[in-house]
C-alpha cells in the first residue's frame, strides 16, 4: 500500500485530482479516456462486425488501415488510464472491477492481434472461417466487459468510501 500512497501523493496526481480546471484536470483526462476508448473499442466493434458479415460489400483486407488508429486510441487510453488511476491509487486498487477490466482488456488485445493476423493474410477476402467468427463474437463480448467494468470502477470506489 505504501507504493500506492506514494503514487497518489505525487504532485501530478494531486494536481489532476484537485484541479477545478476543465483543461488538464480530472474531467479533462476522463474525457480523453472516453475518447480513447471510443477509438479502441469502437474500431474493435467495426472490425468484428465486418468479420461477422456486416457490410459485406467492404473487403476485409481494407480493415488493415483501421489498426493504426486502433493503436493510437489504445495508447491514449493507456496514458489517460494511468493518470486517472494515479489520482486515487489506494481506492482504485482495492476494487475487483479494475482487475476485471485489465484481464478483459488483455484478452481483447490478444484476440484483436489474432484477428489482425487473419486480416493481413492473403485469405482475408475469401470466406471467413468459423473460428475467426467465434473470435469476433468473443471480442465484442470482451470489449463490452472492458467498457462496463471500467465504468463500474468509479461506482465501486465511491461505494467503498474513497473518492474518484
Amino acid at each position: 500500500m505504501a507504493i500506492l500512497e506514494w503514487i497518489q501523493n505525487l504532485s501530478i496526481s494531486t494536481s489532476i485530482a484537485e484541479s477545478d480546471s476543465l483543461w488538464w484536470g480530472y474531467a479533462w483526462w476522463l474525457f480523453i479516456h472516453a475518447l480513447g476508448m471510443g477509438l479502441t473499442a469502437g474500431l474493435g466493434f467495426i472490425i468484428c462486425l465486418r468479420l461477422l458479415g456486416v457490410g459485406q460489400q467492404i473487403p476485409v483486407s481494407s480493415l488493415r488501415v483501421l489498426f493504426r488508429v486502433f493503436w493510437i486510441g489504445f495508447y491514449i487510453n493507456l496514458l489517460s488510464g494511468v493518470l486517472l488511476f494515479m489520482t486515487d491509487a489506494t481506492g482504485i486498487a482495492r476494487v475487483w472491477e479494475l482487475y476485471a477490466k485489465l484481464v478483459c482488456l488483455g484478452f481483447a488485445l490478444v484476440v484483436m492481434a489474432r484477428l489482425r493476423r487473419f486480416i493481413d493474410s492473403e485469405h482475408s477476402d475469401q470466406a471467413i472461417p468459423p473460428q475467426i467468427r467465434t473470435m469476433a463474437y468473443a471480442c465484442i463480448v470482451l470489449w463490452l466487459a472492458v467498457i462496463t467494468s471500467g465504468r463500474l470502477i468509479a461506482y465501486a470506489v465511491e461505494a467503498k468510501g474513497a473518492t474518484v
